[in-house]
């Protein structure tokens, strides 16, 4: 059936940039390249509050988990703060239940109650994610909901080693990057890498000089982004990747106190991310991308953070990096560059991916 008339058109349009900013995420996550990371024994970990559900039985434990269903069923619209409080209770009542269950051996006894579990677990996760369409959240609403629910939030270890690793990060700055063109940087930049897989990095100095180093080639690098829409980069990624994972195998076998390379690693990994998604809002807002992959590319480089800094590395970042956080959340509502880029209306752009943004996190939850 068509739908005619001024109201009907203005649906036809609004169906129609959300179903863009929909198709342009998942165009990204299916070329989203895989983050090459080691799975350490966890070393460091969220405190644990004291449980204030009492179970009897695997069933109890369910029936509890379906009574919060029905709690988030029943909720029509949300805000920032409701959603916040939602988040924090789920992944309370989540933790508390499944503990019991394994505990319980449901997983392998119950096969009902195991069931009941996953179904209501996902019917949970999709009355959450109906809920981010309910309130017309922003960029800023993202960060500050993944920031309130972090699991790491109140993690005193993690904050004394971060705090511990912070000077080395913010000493980075001090050095001003390289003037030279873009032919110079790669050169330079490739046999920084070379050299450094053949040296090897073996000890918590080599990492810290690893790190300090590949900053400065990766800043001025970024100073030459606009130019390397052409340019094979390939080589360079594989690199770094296989140094990252040499680190971590050092770390592994008692090579890097495991604690430093965890820490420093995720510091870095933050503080790249960020700086890479602050050029590129730079880039947008005052040069004409060079076509459509370009635009591409600079979309998701932008959106990055929002996406692939998790809960450890989100709790990692520095004041620095979160006032940098801070600059692209404030940046990307008024920028018409962004939004001519994505070919959609900026007010619409400016809830539409905030709330598909919501909703990724909502499913890594």
């Amino acid at each position: 059936m068509t739908t005619t008339g001024k109201n009907g058109l203005q649906h036809h349009h609004y169906q129609s940039e959300r179903r863009l900013v929909r198709q342009t995420i998942h165009t990204i996550f299916t070329v989203l390249p895989i983050l090459s990371i080691l799975t350490f024994t966890v070393l460091l970990s969220a405190c644990n509050k004291d449980d204030k559900y009492q179970f009897t039985t695997s069933r109890s434990a369910v029936e509890t988990y379906r009574a919060f269903l029905s709690k988030i069923k029943s909720v029509r619209t949300s805000n920032t703060k409701e959603y916040v409080a939602s988040l924090k209770e789920w992944k309370e009542v989540n933790d508390t239940v499944y503990k019991f269950l394994v505990a319980d051996s449901a997983f392998v006894k119950y096969h009902n109650e195991a069931n009941d579990y996953f179904l209501i677990h996902d019917s949970i996760r999709k009355e959450l994610l109906r809920l981010a369409e309910t309130w017309r959240y922003g960029y800023d609403d993202v960060l500050s909901i993944k920031e309130q629910t972090n699991t790491y939030k109140d993690d005193g270890d993690l904050a004394e080693a971060v705090s511990l690793a912070t000077p080395f990060f913010a000493s980075l700055d001090s050095t001003g990057i390289s003037v030279c063109d873009k032919a110079s940087i790669l050169k330079r930049y490739r046999y920084f890498l070379t050299t450094t897989l053949s040296r090897g990095v073996n000890s918590r100095e080599d990492m810290l000089r690893f790190i300090r180093d590949e900053d400065y080639m990766f800043r001025t690098f970024l100073h030459h982004l606009y130019e390397m829409d052409d340019e094979p980069l390939a080589d360079i990624s594989r690199n770094t990747e296989a140094i990252c994972r040499n680190i971590f195998i050092a770390a592994r076998d008692g090579r890097i106190p495991s604690k430093d390379a965890i820490v420093y690693m995720s510091m870095r990994t933050v503080r790249r991310l960020l700086q890479n998604s602050a050029e590129c809002v730079e880039n947008i807002n005052r040069l004409e991308l060079k076509g459509k992959a370009q635009g591409n590319a600079y979309l998701w480089m932008i959106i990055q953070p929002f996406v692939s800094i998790d809960p450890f590395l989100l709790a990692t970042m520095t004041p620095q990096e979160r006032s940098r956080f801070e600059y692209i959340v404030t940046q990307l509502p008024k920028s018409r560059r962004f939004a001519d880029t994505f070919d959609i209306n900026l007010s619409a752009l400016n809830y539409l991916l905030p709330q598909q943004l919501l909703k990724i996190y909502v499913l890594s939850v």
